[in-house]
């Protein structure tokens, strides 16, 4: 059993690591990501200074916690006019690069590792793997607008992994619910699929719509946001309980979406009803409570994973996968939606995975402790994981190197 104190050098030294390596990230061009994820392994797998079985039992409260605030995150930092606005271009490559790798992926998953993915549990790990991470992508971009001239890449590829990560969440969840609906007719398990999201659509959406109203009432009041977060967890465990297994992170989502949207909804349907939400501030906290999340379970997932020569070796080999894959997708759309130049080059060459697929790759293990349905769990995190960290390095390293060199190396007017 780790000691209080050891735990709280650990989260102390976590933190520091992600700040500093952000801090850092302009001469290295690598992100916290790999920092964090390498002083898990350091700490866990490679020196066992950590006894993993600690941390393994903390896996479905980890899980749960970083669920729910990657999917409020995304809900709040979705802003439904950008979306509209940028509709055919970021939803298309969004849409058509998931289903590629969705199906690409989870065939030759499945041939390649028999033995621990069936055909639908090669599925659900493309489904992990098949979007692109908003803070990954975020980070990437800051640094690439200083170098090259970003035309409307930008904006896609932001809209474009603000979307992906719900679609990857939600299909995920979709799939683990097919997969533990053993003996119920295809028919069936659509039905009770959609109206698991259904339902908890409208759960969530109702209970941003209420919640946006107090904020609204308690405005200029302090820790108003802090109360939000309380209101949060509740509406999930609601939905999960009372709507079943999948329910929980899809309120989460429209919780958010509901609460920042809330004028423009409104004013969509002809009402005139306004509240007033400081947007900017419940970001900035949110995004405050993502970091300590982020960093804690990047290192929590380096402490608990059993890399073998076999799982890096096919995770480096999906990396060359997903990158094809990428290609493709953007030469297919490119034309018919009319891409700069730009945004066909810089949209091609930027990606990468990060937290939601991390998250994900915990999921057979929360929703089936027991191991009915998944043999072997562990075998998400160990392949994803080695994906994670090459994605992000191709995208941070060897994507921008490549866009610079063949845009010219410059921003123009500069």
């Amino acid at each position: 059993m780790i000691k209080a104190g050891e735990l709280l050098i650990l989260i102390s030294s976590t933190l520091f690591l992600s700040y500093l390596s952000g801090l850092i990230y302009d001469r290295t061009r690598i992100p916290d990501v790999v920092w964090l994820l390498s002083f898990g392994l350091l700490l866990g797998p490679i020196l066992h200074l950590l006894k993993t079985a600690t941390f393994e039992s903390l896996s479905p409260l980890m899980c749960i916690i970083a669920l729910i605030v990657i999917l409020f995150d995304a809900g709040i930092n979705v802003d439904v006019r950008e979306v509209l606005e940028t509709m055919d271009k970021a939803v298309t490559l969004c849409l058509v690069t998931f289903t590629i790798t969705l199906i690409t992926v989870g065939v030759l998953l499945h041939l390649y590792m028999p033995d621990s993915f069936t055909p639908l549990q090669a599925m659900l790990f493309a489904s992990m793997i098949g979007g692109t991470s908003t803070v990954s992508v975020f980070s990437i971009l800051a640094n690439l607008e200083r170098l090259i001239d970003m035309d409307g890449a930008k904006v896609i590829l932001m809209m474009e992994s603000v979307i992906s990560d719900p679609l990857c969440i939600i299909t995920s969840m979709t799939i683990i619910k097919m997969i533990m609906m053993r003996g119920v007719s295809p028919l069936d398990a659509a039905f009770r699929i959609i109206l698991t999201f259904s339902a908890s659509t409208i759960i969530g959406f109702a209970a941003g719509i209420l919640w946006a109203k107090v904020l609204h009432l308690l405005r200029g009041r302090p820790l108003n946001y802090i109360l939000t977060m309380a209101a949060l967890f509740p509406i999930y465990v609601f939905t999960e309980s009372f709507i079943g297994p999948g329910g929980g992170p899809v309120s989460a989502l429209t919780f958010g979406l509901a609460i920042t949207n809330f004028n423009y909804i409104f004013r969509s349907i002809g009402l005139e009803e306004r509240v007033w939400i400081d947007k900017y501030y419940l970001r900035e906290f949110h995004e405050e409570i993502t970091f300590f999340i982020k960093s804690f379970f990047f290192v929590f997932i380096g402490l608990i994973s059993q890399p073998t020569e076999r799982y890096i070796t096919t995770g480096l080999l999906l990396v060359l996968l997903l990158a094809v894959i990428r290609l493709m997708a953007v030469k297919t759309i490119s034309k018919p939606l009319h891409f700069t130049r730009n945004e066909t080059i810089i949209t091609a060459l930027i990606f990468a995975n990060g937290l939601p697929a991390l998250v994900m790759s915990q999921l057979p293990n929360l929703y089936d402790p027991a191991h009915h349905f998944f043999q072997h769990p562990e075998a998400y995190t160990n392949l994803c994981l080695p994906i994670v960290l090459g994605t992000i390095l191709y995208g941070a390293l060897l994507g921008p190197i490549v866009a610079r060199g063949i845009l010219g190396g410059s921003k123009r007017g500069s």
